[in-house]
């Protein structure tokens, strides 16, 4: 794919652990904005790709991105985990709705405020 790349973590966390990056530098989550959404989606359904493949339930899987400063990479990546986990502590380190770690439905809501934010700005 020209514009997307995956490939394992070198420290999985689950039996199933790949990143998902973008071709094009991203620094983080903080970088994005609301036309990125295409990109992320595009993400989102590679992960839920390779987790189906591997016969991972992606329902119950994990998918999502570190916030600021949180990330260790300078390069936007999304987590994509599935079946157990190798430890509690590497559990509760890709857990949603915690102020470190955010899935694709938090981060399309916090764009689509963002852009709001930003049209109410310009009126």
């Amino acid at each position: 794919d020209d514009e997307i790349a995956a490939f394992q973590d070198i420290k999985p966390a689950a039996e199933a652990h790949i990143l998902i990056v973008p071709v094009a530098h991203i620094e983080n989550i903080k970088s994005l904005n609301s036309e990125h959404i295409g990109l992320l989606e595009k993400m989102h359904q590679k992960g839920i790709d390779f987790l189906k493949e591997r016969g991972h339930d992606p329902e119950v899987s994990k998918l999502g991105f570190h916030v600021p400063p949180f990330n260790t990479v300078d390069h936007l990546h999304m987590h994509v985990l599935g079946g157990q986990f190798k430890s509690k502590f590497r559990r509760l380190k890709y857990e949603t709705g915690r102020m470190w770690y955010m899935d694709l439905t938090q981060l399309k809501t916090d764009l689509d405020k963002q852009q709001r934010v930003q049209q109410g700005a310009r009126l």
